[in-house]
């Protein structure tokens, strides 16, 4: 039997495909091969049963360049230019069969190529290895994104081949549910695979290694091994790699290890990045005592499951991968490790056992390879090849059509032969373009990157907003002379507006563009009249929002605003705020008393927890003390709590019965109890559930929480939030150890997930070193829940939260407790937020506007006093030196916050006269007047705003080299002032835009 293998080098090329090829030949010594010779040498040792023919280049695809065709689309353009060229090369001979590769597209021309140039074969046989389309699409760069030419290609090749196979049962029902009516055939992986033979680890005194092993495609699983060893004890392996090569985008310009290597960075610094190995080399690291992780999302099979799994290495397989199937059905006594893809955590303690008992697990994995059943009674490759045809003719029809159109263009093409076609001409050429291709790409580099340069001051925010300013008078003039007859004329006026004030709509704006849009000057004006528009088209609160910024901003109501907000925040049920913002920004005499009033009438309010009355109180939990109380409050959690209950239990405080869980359904319309009740026996876990009878806020739920609480030591999640195994444990040790110390918390991590909880990137994390307790007034993520436990008694001496707020009562609380407390970081991460696809409560105006008294009433003067009233001068001193130079603990970059330093200021000036920190009050209060300049310019004319934009500059560098000259780099944590204006608190605080819903028939 004949056999012409479709592709190319193989017995040169490192891939997949080619070593199942390379098996094939080798295991079938009675078929003769064939396949095309393009780059390896025709010299190359193969098996005598493999003959390389050399490849004949006739066809480009550069020479359809001009070819505009409805029929056949451009996107076959390579499949027609490779079969023909494949065609071409093996020019006048007869095979038995044709073998195609499903991972290549060119076998939708094969069968007219070859009988174009005269090749007799009876079958064509398409080798099922993977869909590349969904390779494509569960990688990094394309995650989710459909090729829908590809996908196109993919089932016309599967429809015209006369034979399928794969090595996948997997594989092949995928087809069989998409394309039911044509056979596919199983070639059992045992008949051509050599397993190797099974061995007890070399001794070694060390914990094992932990190894991913293949390309570090997305659906290959290599961030999924990360979070696993990140969750996993560090005493439990001696070091974590990643073995394999990256995978890249289209262009070569982006490759999987950036991903990675950002992913690493936020979880664990030591797990490594290494090349791939010879198999030699895997041959050493499966006999040595290591764990191999192939956690796929999806993978047609998996080789190197059966190479490590069959070496006698213990082995972690993602349940996406065919091999688990396979191994199932063909060895269900060999013992490998299931990973979970949608809830990757349930293996941890498999895993922990596993590397826990590492000599007697392999012993068993050896003990069980050594008794498996070898034999295969599934057809093997000559059977297969032998089979009846099968394929949809009308689309071979199609195809041989389109060829022959193709063909038929090519052909006219050569007719006017010119000198660069003749064949020794083209030979020259494609050696020249050879030669020359390495210069046209780091020249085509050079260019981006000089590109990249020349947009470089957009990316600055001082250069951009300096560059931009004298274009925005006439921007003004387009954006407020708009038409507002309608509310269509208005939909498109405000979104006008939120591209004139944010970077609403910058992904589809050239730099032109970019230039007469983007502002963060004259913002008060910009607010006014979204304020305006918004009004006019019933979004009150979303108005009555803006013009507060107005009021925060400005220090005062410069425009008559208060009265409007007022009634619009009483209207909408805000009357606590509204009281606020009246004693802020209301008569100014009165207002430091009245704000001073209110923050100590919310501290009166809520020094004492209430009795609750429930109306499901379901207490499975059977002891009277523990250690640590998690408090969940649940609101439409039904389909998080599986996950999050299901990864709070890998707790080590919840292994050791120390740790109890308390939820608490606030009057919740979904089916939360239902889903906790399935769950509950299966996880044997101290809970109790309780439910009140109305919808109540978060902050309720935890005051109900804390009085059902058996535990000297509180730890509050949500279901959209987790933490890792030891973060209990090692919190409360850090407490026990610490007597003195009310609040410690680790660092945490923001990651997307998709609707199941499943991993998709990283957004930021929150780095709380150096750590100082005073950060959390000019930034309050210093100190928050996430990874974090404090002692249950600080409620007892300094109060409750207050369940009046919706969304901003956490911060309200630490804004009324810090004076009173202490707290600790340790350096680690512990925490994550698991950021899933939908609205979260905290993220409307309404929690803007609650900050009015949860956050910004202590940003005043008497918020100052309230906070610093039985504190040192000394450390008031220090706290201005952080307003003047911190960093936010989700930013790398320097920070100010001037209007809390002047007030500071202002009240260290009352307490401590001769204080040598009130050098900087003058350039403080100079440059806070100065940026508030900069956000409302009245007079404004063609060339003012850039006028005003220099002059701030120019000041702003003046102030800060005077601060410098006397500046203690003790007292700011090492850090330097940097007054950039736009890294002011001001501008790095509520001052995104809220876009509101505007209609199609709006746009």
């Amino acid at each position: 039997m004949k056999v012409l293998i479709a592709d190319f080098d193989l017995f040169s090329k490192v891939g997949g495909g080619q070593t199942f090829y390379r098996s094939i030949i080798k295991k079938n010594p009675q078929i003769q091969f064939y396949y095309i010779a393009e780059k390896e040498p025709l010299n190359s040792p193969r098996p005598t049963n493999a003959t390389a023919i050399p490849y004949k280049e006739q066809f480009l695809i550069s020479d359809f360049k001009n070819f505009f065709e409805v029929t056949p689309p451009k996107w076959v353009e390579r499949a027609f230019a490779m079969a023909s060229n494949i065609a071409a090369s093996a020019e006048g001979q007869q095979f038995d069969i044709i073998d195609v590769p499903d991972y290549e597209q060119w076998g939708i021309f094969l069968r007219p190529a070859l009988k174009q140039y005269g090749i007799k074969f009876n079958r064509i046989a398409l080798s099922m290895h993977g869909k590349i389309s969904k390779t494509l699409r569960l990688d990094w760069f394309d995650w989710g994104q459909a090729n829908i030419p590809l996908d196109l290609q993919e089932k016309m090749q599967y429809k015209v081949a006369d034979i399928r196979y794969g090595i996948s049962k997997s594989y092949l029902d995928e087809w069989r549910e998409d394309i039911e009516e044509l056979e596919s055939y199983y070639y059992n992986p045992l008949h051509f695979f050599d397993l190797p033979r099974p061995t007890q680890c070399l001794p070694s005194t060390e914990s094992p290694t932990l190894n991913f092993i293949g390309r570090t495609e997305k659906r290959k699983g290599p961030d999924i091994f990360i979070d696993l060893v990140w969750w996993l004890p560090e005493t439990s392996y001696s070091k974590a790699q990643i073995i394999g090569p990256h995978s890249y985008n289209y262009n070569n310009t982006k490759s999987s290890q950036t991903y990675l290597q950002e992913m690493i960075q936020h979880r664990q610094s030591h797990l490594r990045l290494c090349p791939p190995m010879k198999r030699e080399e895997l041959t050493e690291l499966f006999a040595s005592k290591s764990l191999t992780f192939l956690p796929s999302r999806y993978d047609t099979l998996n080789l190197v499951a059966l190479e490590s799994l069959f070496s006698g290495c213990p082995t972690a397989v993602g349940n996406g991968a065919g091999v688990c199937r396979f191994l199932e059905e063909t060895f269900p006594e060999v013992p490998f490790i299931t990973i979970n893809i949608d809830d990757i955590y349930a293996c941890l303690p498999q895993l922990e056992t596993v590397l826990d008992n590492y000599e007697d697990y392999r012993q068993h994995l050896v003990d069980q390879l050594s008794k498996a059943n070898l034999e295969v009674s599934d057809p093997n490759l000559e059977d297969i090849y032998n089979s009846s045809s099968a394929s949809h003719l009308e689309i071979q029809d199609e195809l041989a059509q389109w060829y022959s159109q193709l063909l038929s263009y090519w052909e006219s093409g050569q007719k006017g032969l010119s000198l660069s076609k003749i064949p020794a001409v083209k030979a020259v050429k494609k050696q020249i373009k050879a030669q020359i291709k390495p210069t046209y790409k780091q020249l085509k580099k050079t260019l981006a990157e000089t590109k990249s340069k020349l947009k470089q001051p957009l990316e600055e925010t001082k250069t951009a907003q300096t560059l931009k300013s004298p274009q925005l008078f006439e921007r003004y003039k387009y954006t407020f002379n708009a038409s507002e007859l309608n509310q269509k004329d208005l939909g498109n006026k405000v979104k006008e507006c939120w591209k004139l004030a944010s970077a609403f709509g910058s992904e589809e704006q050239g730099w032109r563009d970019k230039l007469k849009n983007g502002y963060r000057i004259d913002r008060v004006r910009a607010w006014r009249e979204i304020a305006r528009l918004e009004e006019l088209r019933g979004n009150e609160l979303v108005a009555a929002t803006y013009k507060l910024r107005g009021l925060r901003l400005l220090d005062g109501d410069r425009f008559g605003d208060l009265p409007y907000v007022l009634r619009v925040l009483q209207d909408k049920g805000f009357t606590r705020e509204v009281e606020v913002i009246d004693a802020m920004y209301g008569k100014t005499g009165q207002r430091e008393e009245k704000c001073y009033n209110f923050i100590e009438k919310a501290r009166q309010d809520n020094l004492h927890n209430q009795a609750w009355d429930y109306e499901i109180f379901d207490d499975r939990r059977h002891k009277s003390e523990y250690r640590v109380s998690v408090i969940v409050s649940l609101y439409n959690a039904a389909e998080k709590l599986p996950l999050f209950l299901n990864t709070l239990q890998h707790q080590t405080l919840m292994r050791s019965g120390e740790g109890e869980i308390i939820l608490v359904d606030s009057g919740s319309p979904g089916d939360e109890y239902k889903v906790f009740k399935q769950l509950a026996e299966e996880l044997k876990l101290p809970i109790l559930y309780v439910r009140s009878q109305a919808r109540e806020t978060i902050q309720t739920a935890w005051n109900r929480g804390i009085s059902l609480a058996k535990s000297p030591y509180l730890s509050f999640l949500g279901v959209d939030e987790t933490i890792l195994p030891d973060a209990l444990e090692t919190l409360a040790d850090e407490l026990d150890k610490n007597p003195d110390i009310d609040w410690v918390i680790g660092h945490s991590l923001v990651t997307n997930v998709d609707k199941k909880g499943n991993w998709v990137n990283d957004i930021m994390p929150y780095d709380r070193t150096p750590y100082h307790q005073d950060l959390v007034y000019l930034e309050t993520c210093y100190l928050s829940w996430v990874g974090a436990l404090y002692r249950r008694s600080i409620h007892d001496r300094f109060g409750y939260y207050d369940g009046t707020f919706r969304g901003a009562g956490d911060t309200e609380f630490k804004s009324r407790l810090l004076p009173h407390i202490k707290s600790k970081v340790i350096d680690r991460t512990l925490g994550v937020f698991w950021n899933y696809p939908d609205e979260r409560t905290t993220q409307s105006p309404a929690a803007e506007i609650e900050d009015m008294r949860a956050w910004y009433v202590h940003r005043t003067l008497a918020g100052v006093r309230y906070a610093f009233a039985h504190r040192t001068p000394e450390e008031l001193e220090q706290l201005i030196y952080l307003c003047l130079a911190y960093r936010k603990s989700y930013c790398g970059h320097t920070s100010s916050d001037l209007e809390y330093a002047y007030n500071l200021s202002l009240y260290l000036k009352e307490i401590h006269p001769q204080s040598k920190a009130l050098q900087y009050l003058k350039g403080i209060e100079t440059l806070l007047q100065a940026y508030r300049s900069l956000d409302w310019m009245p007079k404004l004319s063609r060339f003012s705003p850039l006028a005003k934009v220099l002059q701030t500059r120019n000041l702003a560098k003046q102030i800060q080299e005077e601060h410098l000259a006397t500046w203690k780099e003790e007292k700011s944590l090492g850090l330097k002032p940097d007054y950039r204006i736009f890294n002011d608190n001001r501008h790095e605080q509520h001052a995104f835009l809220w876009l509101t819903k505007v209609e199609k028939s709006e746009s």
